[in-house]
Order: C-alpha cells, then structure tokens, then sequence
C-alpha cells in the first residue's frame, strides 16, 4: 500500500471487495484463536480506516492495512472480547504512526529512507506484545511515537548532512573533470590501507552491538551467574540501539524481502475474496 499526504483518501477496492477480505481472516481467526468478525464488525473497521486515512491527510491507493494487521496481530494472544474493537484501534495507531512517518519523508525528500508497512507493523506487534504494553494499544501507539519518529527525525537528519557533505566535497565539477586522472591516482594509494582499517573497526563495532543490542544474545546462555546481564525491555533496547545507530531503525534487505513473501501470500488469499466478492 502506497501513501502520500494529500486531503482526504480514496480506495480504488469497492467497498464489497474490501468488506470480504476483512471477513476472509476469519478463515485463519476462527480455526486458530477462535475468533471471528461479523459483516456490521467489517463495515466498522472500514469505517475506521477510511476515518484515519482522512484525519492523516493520508491517500491510499488498495485496500486498507486492516486485513494485513489483523494477520500480523493474530498470534499475539491479547485478542478476546471486543475483538473487532481491538483491531480498529490498532487500526488508528498504524494510521496515526503513517502520518507521522510521511510528515517527515515529505520534507526531508529523500525516498530511499521510508520505513515500509511491514516494518511499521513489525514495530507496533513487538510494543504490543511487550511487557510494559501487554496488549494496551494506546500505550504501545505511545511508546512507538516516543522511540520511532524522533529516531526517523535524527536518521533523516543525518542522511542529508552526509549528502551536503558528499556534495561539498566534490567541489566545483569542471575541475574534478580536469584533474580526475590525478584525484584516482592519489585515491588508489590509501584504498588497501583505508580498506583494512575499516574492516578491523567494523568487526570491533559489529562485535560490541552484537553483545549489547536487544538484550546481549551472546551472554545469554553463559552457566556463570555472574557473568548474565540483565535483559531491558523490547522499548529500552531498541531506543538505546538506535541512540548509537539511527540506521537500525531499517529493517535489513533480507528481513524486508521475508516480510513481503508472507504478505504477498495473504494479500493473494484477501484479494481473491474481494474478487469473488465482485
């Protein structure tokens, strides 16, 4: 799903089409965690997304995230009563966290720093499921508004000092073009030394955050007490981590390309309802 700031939001599903991926879910809600919405459940929750895109000046082109969420936020064991109810505030939060996000991609212009959906969605299951938020949807909005934008605000920040930077140091272009022979040759002289530096600081660095990031993984299992650290929650190690490394907030490549295979295939059952539906 696409978005961008604009005045109101649009849909180019028929609400038919969208009305019966909503009920598709229940296919996997009901048979696994025995739950499951209603026609007038899947009128409201479109309801609500269409409410959110608009209060976000948001514009959606497909159906809206409810299906996917619902999919994501499944396993997560808080689902229960007001089942339908749970679902559209967190509807509300991914709408609220999207507007945030694209306030700041629109003025910082630089399209290659986005967080996609999966990873926003990735984020708000992990405060969801916390302890500190066990299944409060407003505290996990919360925690996710306090850690996620200022770290998208920093990264951005930082990336476009490294491009003004770059950009400076290229100097006037003509020149570079006359004496290019002479800048590679000059270039060419440190590249082994530069390279084997940089290769022993990142495997220093890569070392530490390994041993420190999201709870010290490489201790964990160490027989000595003494030598345990104690594990902070899923919000505190994240916002340390990415007060190191605003970087960290992007999922890696390999991440992003498993979320998108699983998504593909639940976007392939909901689609093929929302045409039956037609």
């Amino acid at each position: 799903m696409d978005f961008s700031l604009a005045i109101g939001g649009f849909s180019l599903l028929t609400p038919a089409a969208q009305k019966a991926q909503l009920l598709a879910t229940n296919r996997d809600a009901e048979s696994y965690y025995g739950l499951q919405l209603t026609p007038d459940d899947a009128e409201m929750l479109m309801q609500t997304a269409q409410k959110a895109i608009r209060a976000q000046e948001l514009v959606q082109f497909g159906g809206s995230i409810t299906p996917r969420l619902i999919r994501w936020f499944l396993p997560s064991g808080y689902f229960g009563r007001g089942y339908a109810a749970q679902i559209a505030e967190l509807t509300e939060a991914f709408y609220q966290l999207k507007g945030d996000l694209q306030a700041l991609y629109d003025t910082a212009d630089d399209p290659e720093c986005v967080l996609s959906d999966n990873a926003v969605l990735n984020y708000m299951y992990q405060f969801y499921v916390s302890p500190t938020c066990g299944g409060d949807a407003g505290e996990m909005l919360a925690q996710a508004e306090r850690i996620l934008i200022p770290a998208m605000r920093k990264l951005l920040e930082i990336r476009e000092a490294e491009r003004k930077q770059h950009n400076a140091d290229l100097g006037d272009p003509e020149m570079r073009m006359l004496y290019a022979d002479k800048i590679a040759q000059e270039a060419a002289a440190d590249t082994y030394e530069s390279e084997y530096e940089q290769e022993q600081y990142d495997y220093i660095y890569d070392e530490e955050m390994h041993k420190d990031m999201f709870g010290n993984y490489v201790r964990d299992y160490v027989q000595d007490p003494a030598e345990q650290h104690t594990r902070g929650t899923f919000a505190e190690e994240l916002e340390e981590a990415l007060r190191r490394n605003p970087a960290y907030l992007l999922p890696s490549a390999a991440q992003e390309a498993e979320w998108a295979q699983i998504t593909e295939d639940w976007d392939a059952l909901d689609a093929d309802a929302g045409r039956e539906a037609e």
